[in-house]
């Protein structure tokens, strides 16, 4: 897609709580539009700032992603195979010896066997990361809760966007069309190619 709108994120503090918060943000907003470009910085048309609500965005990491982010963490601190234990100051620093950047922070925090928070935001990530199983009460209501906030980041988005440049508005909406379409076809044409296997499959279900 050319025609993308774009979210900028910016931390509210540079200590590596908010920077993971921020990361929250930006997988809740990924989750919520994909077709909406969302970054961590401070300079752009629509710059936003996280709110502990988008906190359970962490929760939309793959096993795939996270497992990367992991590794990076541990490379930007250089812990090796070493157990890591955060432990956060009432400012929102963790024990750690190196500045980390937003994505590198989160790959440290969830690389921690132990995450000791002390500021509101510290404590509900060192919740959030404590969750093994999606499925459970805490879980749904963390993603429920950053599906909310990141929806009604999307909503200014697209009011700001309506007011100031409608054209860009109207070209995304012709492409995410297009590209419905095109999926639409595809299936079709998949469909029509394997009906026979389908309807085998079908029969021993």
């Amino acid at each position: 897609m050319n025609k993308r709108l774009r979210i900028v994120i910016n931390p509210t503090e540079t200590q590596p709580t908010s920077q993971a918060l921020a990361v929250a943000a930006v997988l809740a907003l990924e989750w919520a539009a994909p077709y909406v470009n969302s970054v961590i910085g401070n300079d752009g048309q629509f710059v936003i700032q996280p709110d502990l609500d988008a906190i359970g965005g962490l929760l939309r990491l793959d096993p795939e992603r996270s497992e990367r982010l992991k590794l990076a963490g541990r490379d930007a601190i250089t812990e090796g195979e070493s157990e890591i234990r955060i432990f956060e100051d009432d400012k929102g620093n963790w024990n750690v010896p190196d500045q980390l950047d937003s994505w590198w922070a989160t790959g440290v925090a969830l690389a921690a066997t132990e995450f000791v928070g002390v500021t509101v935001t510290g404590i509900a990530l060192a919740e959030t990361l404590a969750i093994s199983d999606r499925s459970e009460q805490r879980s749904i209501e963390l993603l429920e809760k950053s599906q909310r906030w990141a929806l009604e980041q999307i909503d200014d988005l697209l009011r700001v966007t309506a007011a100031n440049n409608p054209r860009v508005l109207a070209d995304l909406l012709l492409s995410l069309s297009s590209e419905v379409e095109t999926l639409a076809d595809t299936h079709a044409i998949l469909r029509a190619r394997y009906q026979t296997d389908i309807e085998t499959i079908s029969e021993h279900l």
